[in-house]
């Protein structure tokens, strides 16, 4: 199985090495591709400085093996361009998993396995819990940590801690939060 993340607003690419490395370490089976957040790309217009959807949509297309589309943050947006295109393609080798980011548009929300996922814990939300609980494929994660971007960051990393107060420590100490890509057990609500 093959897994493309793209990671939120200025994950570097030893950001999403981090993450890519701490899930092939619990999934051996998985090959995980890392996509780090275009450079001078705005938090609300992900696509801005991304041209990589119909190449990589093509590649996944013909690649016989299951594929997860895991988008972060305003990394879902681009996720749900490449898993877009790539059902353009005819393909429907994939899975698409939003933690936390854009939700994805209704034809890729109707497919089999598409999940969207936010985090709670003890009545506190996930930075976009609001936006996306009433999508038919929500989820909520419950996180140990108890503020909104350590929720947010839970998602992707089970070492967030409620010291969190920077955006770029969301993958410090990375452990790839392998719950809400449906290979491990997630608490679903």
């Amino acid at each position: 199985m093959k897994v493309h993340f793209f990671g939120g607003f200025r994950a570097s690419s030893q950001n999403v090495l981090a993450w890519c490395k701490s899930l092939e370490q619990k999934q051996p089976h998985v090959i995980a591709i890392g996509w780090p957040y275009p450079i001078e790309s705005t938090a609300v217009d992900p696509l801005q400085r991304w041209n990589f959807s119909d190449p990589l949509a093509k590649c996944i297309s013909v690649d016989a093996s299951e594929c997860l589309i895991v988008g972060h943050s305003s990394g879902c947006a681009i996720a749900n361009d490449v898993a877009n295109k790539t059902l353009t393609f005819g393909a429907k080798n994939f899975r698409l998993i939003a933690l936390d980011g854009f939700r994805p548009k209704p034809d890729l929300l109707n497919l089999p396995g598409t999940m969207v996922w936010s985090a709670e814990c003890n009545g506190v939300r996930s930075l976009n819990y609001d936006v996306l609980k009433d999508s038919e494929r929500f989820h909520v994660y419950r996180a140990k940590v108890r503020k909104k971007w350590p929720l947010h960051f839970s998602l992707v990393n089970l070492n967030a801690s409620d010291n969190l107060d920077d955006i770029t420590q969301g993958y410090h100490n990375c452990d790839a939060n392998v719950e809400v890509l449906g290979l491990g057990s997630p608490e679903i609500a």
